[in-house]
């Protein structure tokens, strides 16, 4: 059974093997210009492109308000854990300063010594006025 189907699709396939060599260039055929085909390109969407004229002073929402973190910077600051534990530091320490007598640290200033002595100043000095 399976042979005569392969007969007739060999019969059927040999009109096709008996055109003409590509190679036989006809004389009235004409060649095209090669034709180069894109796509559209695409439309980039600037989000800054647009600029508000009007500058509005911040308010008390804008200056109180604080953005959430982002789950990027949240990864780069080390996870969640040292997060939170620094939101925990911060409630301990504001608690802590509501305790009576808190004081807060203070060191005293101390300046500190100037970089050259006298004789060293005097020399940087007339190096200078001399233009070395």
């Amino acid at each position: 059974m399976r042979l005569p189907f392969m007969a007739a699709v060999w019969l059927a396939a040999t009109p096709a093997l008996a055109q003409d060599p590509a190679g036989a260039e006809d004389p009235s055929a004409t060649t095209l210009e090669t034709l180069t085909v894109r796509p559209e390109p695409e439309e980039v969407v600037d989000l800054y492109r647009f600029r508000n004229p009007i500058e509005v002073e911040p308010g008390t929402f804008e200056r109180s308000w604080r953005e959430p973190t982002s789950l990027e910077q949240l990864g780069k600051n080390g996870g969640i854990v040292p997060v939170l534990a620094g939101l925990a530091a911060k409630g301990i320490q504001a608690g802590a300063r509501k305790i009576p007598g808190w004081k807060e640290p203070r060191q005293a200033v101390v300046a500190r010594p100037p970089p050259l002595d006298e004789a060293q100043t005097a020399r940087a000095l007339r190096l200078h006025e001399a233009g070395e």
